[in-house]
């Protein structure tokens, strides 16, 4: 059996997420900034010698790129957390006003913004800049048998615009699929439940009819 959620509860949870959010969110940034800088300045003297950057990956110096990476994956899903919270806390399951409603339109603009603008820009900016993913350079090969003993090369810039391709249709449909789901919850929300007792307070029973 399912305990119903108090507001005060969803407003409790949505303090909580919001924070963690945030901060989240703000380490996130922190280390998406700071391990992206140079090792020195123009004259030679070391930026925050402190700070991981392409030294954490001696072995390998084209992994720079991972650190950078994981700070935007980390702010990414801390502003996930955040937008989440702000709904379920404040906006889902509670009575549509003006402020409410301006509040949710706010939001979606932003998840969209961050789903289709901000996601697959900094993939394509990793891929094209930082990993090189040109045309020129393949991949790999279908083997001869699988494709009538052709020679079939798939490249790293294929492969790279054939995931922004799947990751933004995937996106689309699940906000689709997702926003029918919800309008046809709230339309059932919204309908009386069928009486389970009479007037004089004794249980219904379905008669079958003749």
């Amino acid at each position: 059996m399912l305990v119903p959620v108090t507001s005060e509860k969803r407003r409790r949870f949505g303090v909580i997420g919001v924070v963690v959010g945030a901060i989240v969110l703000i380490f996130g940034v922190l280390v998406a900034h700071f391990t992206n800088l140079p090792v020195t300045d123009s004259v030679g003297r070391a930026i925050y010698p402190s700070i991981p950057r392409c030294a954490f990956f001696e072995h390998d110096a084209n992994a720079c790129w991972v650190l950078p990476t994981i700070g935007q994956l980390t702010a990414v899903l801390g502003s996930q957390i955040l937008i989440v919270a702000i709904v379920f806390g404040w906006i889902f399951d509670r009575p549509l006003t003006w402020a409410r409603a301006t509040v949710g339109a706010f939001l979606f603009t932003l998840e969209v913004m961050i789903l289709f603008g901000i996601v697959p820009n900094q993939w394509l900016a990793l891929t094209q800049g930082t990993l090189e993913w040109t045309p020129q350079r393949i991949a790999f090969t279908f083997p001869k048998w699988l494709v009538l003993n052709n020679t079939v090369k798939i490249s790293f810039g294929a492969l790279k615009d054939l995931v922004v391709a799947g990751y933004t249709t995937t996106a689309l449909v699940a906000i689709l699929i997702g926003a029918y789901r919800y309008q046809e919850w709230g339309k059932r929300r919204g309908q009386p439940r069928p009486a389970t007792t009479s007037a004089y307070g004794r249980p219904l029973v379905r008669g079958g009819g003749r």
